[in-house]
This record gives structure tokens, C-alpha cells and sequence, in this order.
């Protein structure tokens, strides 16, 4: 499916707009300002229900409004047209419905589409923390499978559980009162850590064509899990002899310190033809630092071979090395998700090409010519050659119904807002 219509209410700088795409490439092409960004994520918000920017859903309404809605219309030869309309208003919380009938819950919105963004905030994944890696994965596998989603909040409440009986017995409970939480942790750890490695092994031959097909010098790219479970083998027996055995130290800091919560996603060049080694145990969540970037020949010295296990992008990868790597593991998971559902989800892209040299924006459009639908936002058109351009839908902003470049309100000649039927929602 495709996105065919969009329209923003009172979502951001556009007051009351409409727009429609094509079902293969469009590229979106404004000045700074003009409402680029915010218009990719009005449509993440009416596929997810949240924002990709933001956890505070009331800086998504327009300046001095009550509320923002977003209604979306999807395409396709299979399901058909499809609507689906989401609203936010404080104090009266988010409402979705889709094809006019309510939707039970944020998990249900996201299991029905399969999409995927790319904005300024996505090179975290790469430069960020472990935590937000985890989190991208398993928001990914969570709208691919619920059995994924159970096992990720078994953790999460086997560990909070499991972490207030360590500060009960670091202030005077019974150790043996800590057996049932490990026990558990124990299974729900194992649960979601063979699903997460299976996952990333899915995503791992997938992400190395991507990444060498954005690779104008024939590099070679890997995504690596580093997980302590590997340690234990993934089994749920020795995961809790493990447990057992730290459990002094862990009662000391109030804190479980070994599980899938620890893991960390890596993406590593290696040498072309070549694998990087899997790590395991302590090893692994203390490797970050361990590797060293390769030298490029020069008079002072000669060329080095890569370290052993890859050069880690996070740490020694461009800017633009690190943009590809994202983009990469998003063309990886559409892939992943259009074998699992056969369902081609839509990309949204916003400002890829500005940090990217030539060749690699060749190397990127040919990529998304066989994607389905991609939406990219730019700020020069000329980031594009003339044959993207003509077999793309090319929208020039600002829209209609959008605010000027730091405009508190519509202009005088604007149609105002459309008001809500009787609420917000």
C-alpha cells in the first residue's frame, strides 16, 4: 500500500492542508521552514500515532490552536483505499480511527502498516545510545509480530519487578526472596533474546546489500548484535546460574546488570568478503571502545587493514558513512517486512541527500526506484538529476493552508482551520 492523500489540521505550520503522492519516488522540494519535516511527520503520526521528533504531543498543534488532526488515505491493489484519521487534543487525550471505526489501541494502529522515517534524529541510531538501538528494533519487530511484543513487555515488567526486590533485600530483605524473579527473568530474558538475535540475523544479509549497494568504493558492511546471552548460549538454565552467581554485586547497586536489556546493535564495515565475529558475556557490552579505525595511505605512513571485527561506524564513521549505515537498516527492515507481510511500506525520508556526496545519491534513488513508495524531502532539487526527476512526483512547498517561515498565525488571505465536527476528536 501507498499513501495517496494527506491532510493536515492545525499539525505544526499548516493550518488546514492538502497534499497527494504518487505510488513510487516523490520528492518534496522547499526552503528551509517551509514545513518539510513537519509534513513527513504528520503522516508518521497518522501510521503510528507518535511522533519520530517528540514524546510531547502538544507541540505538534499549531500555535494558539485547541487541537491537530491528521487524516491519511492509503492505495493499493490488494486492500484497497483506506482512511485513517488521528486526533490530539490536551486534556482529551488521541483518538484514531481507521476506515471510520475507532482503533483499540496505539499497538493495533502500528500493526496494520509498515513504515518507516528518516529524519535528522535517526542518525542517533548509529551515534546514540544502546538503549535507543534496543528500542528501534523492537518498536520494528513489535508492529511485525505480537508474539514479539508480548516478550518485550514481559521483560520490561520481570526486570522492574526484579530490580525493586534487589533494593529490598539491599536494605535488609532475605536473599532467597530474590529465586522467583530469577526465575522470571530467567525465561523472559531468553524469551526475547533469541527472538532479537533471530531478528538481527534476518536483517544482517539484507543490511550488507543495502550498505554496499550505498558504497561507491565496494566497501562491505555488517550489522552486529552484541549480546551477554551469547555467553550463556541463549539458555534459559544457565541465564539463571548467571544470575545467581552476580547476585551479590547486584544487590549492591539495586540493579540487574546481565539480559537482553544490555544489548547494543553494531554497524561495522569488515573487510569485503568478510564477517565480523561475533562477541558474547562481558565481553561484548565492554568491546565499544576496543576497535581502531582504519588509515588511509598517505606519505607519513602506509594503508592499515581493518581491525580485527570492523571498523565501528559510531566511532570512526563520517557523517555521511553514518547516514548511509541508517539508511541501510531501513531498506533492510522494508525488505524484512515485505517478506513477512508481503506489504511494501511506505519510506519517508527528510534531508537524506544533504550529506551525501554524488555518487552516493546515485547509488540511493536506484535503491528506491524498486523500494515502492518513497517520499524525500530536499531543499535543492538539483540533488536529483533531470531522469529522477521526471519519473518522479515532484511537490513544491509551501502548500496552501501553511503557515510562513516563523508565522504565529494564518495569513489574513488563508482559509482558517477546519473546525472539528463537535471535538477535537
Amino acid at each position: 500500500m501507498f499513501v495517496s492523500n494527506l491532510r493536515l489540521v492545525n499539525f505544526r505550520s499548516y493550518c488546514d492542508a492538502t497534499i497527494g503522492f504518487g505510488a513510487g519516488l516523490n520528492v518534496v522540494v522547499g526552503q528551509n521552514a517551509s514545513g518539510k519535516t513537519n509534513l513527513l511527520e504528520g503522516a508518521w503520526f497518522a501510521l503510528r500515532g507518535s511522533s519520530p521528533r517528540t514524546r510531547r504531543e502538544e507541540k505538534l498543534i499549531t500555535w494558539g490552536e485547541r487541537f491537530t488532526r491528521v487524516e491519511l488515505e492509503l492505495d493499493g491493489p490488494a486492500a484497497g483505499p483506506q482512511a485513517v484519521e488521528v486526533a490530539y487534543a490536551p486534556g482529551q487525550g488521541k483518538r484514531a480511527r481507521w476506515n471510520g471505526v475507532d482503533v483499540a489501541s496505539q499497538d493495533e494502529l502500528r500493526g496494520r502498516t509498515q513504515v518507516f522515517i528518516f529524519v535528522p534524529e535517526s542518525l542517533l541510531l548509529v551515534k546514540g545510545s544502546p538503549a535507543r538501538r534496543r528500542a528501534h528494533l523492537d518498536a520494528f519487530a513489535a508492529a511485525l509480530d505480537a508474539q514479539y511484543a508480548a516478550a518485550a513487555r514481559e521483560l520490561q515488567a520481570a526486570l522492574r519487578q526484579r530490580n525493586a526486590q534487589l533494593i529490598a533485600v539491599r536494605h535488609g530483605a532475605p536473599a532467597t526472596t530474590l529465586d522467583p524473579w530469577d526465575v522470571q527473568l530467567a525465561r523472559a530474558a531468553t524469551a526475547l533474546g533469541c527472538r532479537r538475535r533471530d531478528l538481527v540475523a534476518e536483517l544482517a544479509g539484507r543490511f550488507a546489500t543495502a550498505a554496499a549497494g550505498l558504497a561507491p568504493e565496494g566497501n562491505s558492511f555488517c550489522l552486529q548484535l552484541v549480546s551477554q546471552l551469547s555467553a550463556v548460549g541463549y539458555d534459559e538454565s544457565a541465564l539463571l546460574e548467571e544470575l545467581r552467581a552476580r547476585r551479590p554485586g547486584e544487590i549492591s547497586r539495586g540493579l540487574c546488570l546481565f539480559g537482553p536489556h544490555r544489548d547494543d546493535l553494531k554497524f561495522l564495515e569488515v573487510e569485503v568478503g568478510g564477517s565480523a565475529t561475533g562477541l558474547g558475556g562481558d565481553e561484548a557490552a565492554d568491546a565499544g571502545g576496543a576497535a581502531h579505525p582504519a588509515v588511509v595511505a598517505g606519505p607519513a605512513c602506509g594503508p592499515v587493514a581493518l581491525p580485527h571485527g570492523g571498523r565501528d561506524l559510531r566511532l570512526f564513521g563520517s557523517q555521511g558513512e553514518q547516514r548511509a549505515a541508517v539508511l541501510a537498516l531501513l531498506l533492510a527492515e522494508q525488505q524484512l517486512a515485505t517478506a513477512r507481510t508481503g506489504e511494501q511500506g511506505t519510506l519517508f525520508l527528510d534531508d537524506v541527500m544533504s550529506e551525501l556526496d554524488d555518487a552516493r545519491r546515485r547509488l540511493l534513488v536506484r535503491q528506491l526506484t524498486s523500494a515502492g513508495q518513497a517520499i524525500i524531502t530536499t531543499t535543492d532539487r538539483h540533488y536529483f538529476i533531470e531522469e529522477e526527476l521526471d519519473q518522479a512526483t515532484v511537490i513544491e512547498l509551501p502548500l496552501s493552508g501553511s503557515l510562513a517561515a516563523g508565522a504565529a498565525a494564518p495569513p489574513a488571505d488563508a482559509s482558517g482551520p477546519a473546525p472539528p465536527h463537535v471535538d477535537a476528536l
